[in-house]
């Protein structure tokens, strides 16, 4: 599997910045990217963890919305993530720290101005669903 170059690029100038919010996925590796769709990994480490030592509900949610982005870059015409408009997660159940896990998104619709995706988050050992999200995004034409 290979990640396209728009989203090489979308995901490199994310990882550029030296500060800010998005250093809690200095640790995530994109696996495929294309058509819509795009995979990526995680080892749940230290800093990804809550208060009993599982992966923590915030970084399962920030997964969901930039992940899905990525998965989005390959539909729009200029590699653009769009901006959140709604985003729900279900949270099914925990991933101890050292335990690795799959993020699966997928563009369901990608219309003028919306855009519709789904997330999956499983935990890669057992193959159990960790926690599903659903994003809605707005695009700009």
């Amino acid at each position: 599997m290979a990640v396209s170059n728009i989203v090489k690029q979308a995901w490199n100038r994310l990882m550029e910045r030296k500060v800010g919010f998005e250093q809690v996925l200095k640790k995530v590796t994109l696996t495929h990217a294309a058509d819509g769709v795009c995979l990526a990994e995680m080892t749940v480490d230290q800093e990804h963890t809550n208060s009993i030592g599982t992966l923590h509900g915030g970084l399962t949610s920030t997964l969901v919305d930039t992940i899905s982005g990525m998965a989005l870059a390959t539909k729009t015409k200029d590699g653009s993530v769009g901006v959140s408009i709604d985003l729900h997660v279900t949270f099914l159940k925990g991933v101890p720290l050292g335990e690795q896990i799959v993020i699966e998104a997928k563009t369901n619709k990608c219309g003028r101005t919306l855009a519709f995706l789904d997330v999956n988050i499983i935990h890669k050992a057992t193959g159990d669903l960790v926690a599903k999200g659903s994003h809605t995004k707005f695009i700009k034409n």
